[in-house]
């Protein structure tokens, strides 16, 4: 029962974190705020499972940006060594995904990142 439930969280993370994107794009900050609620929430629920994590980080190999690059910043203070090479790859991107991996990255070195 516990692998359904953490197959549903990632399931709802993936579909929040592409609502979201889709809402940054069309400049609906209400939505995007929304979607970032929703994302937390299902993180912490997520790092509440146990043997959730390895699992959720499997999204850094989605071929999808807008998933692994959300999975890499909700995932940064759990698996750094992990989570930040995608956010460097990202940053090569045009676009709003590459600045906003880059602001995390900065926002990460600069010691300013707050655990989610």
């Amino acid at each position: 029962m516990q692998q359904d439930r953490v197959a549903k969280l990632i399931e709802w993370f993936v579909r929040a974190a592409l609502r979201h994107a889709e809402a940054i794009e069309a400049m609906q900050e209400e939505v995007a705020a929304l979607q970032v609620a929703s994302l937390t929430k299902y993180f912490k629920a997520l790092k509440a499972e146990e043997g959730a994590m390895p699992r959720f980080l499997l999204l850094l190999e989605e071929g999808n940006p807008v998933i692994a690059g959300m999975a890499a910043v909700y995932g940064l203070a759990q698996a750094p060594e992990r989570c930040r090479p995608v956010l460097v790859k990202l940053t090569e991107m045009p676009g709003l995904i590459g600045f906003r991996a880059q602001v995390a990255l900065q926002r990460w070195d600069a010691g300013e990142w707050q655990e989610l």
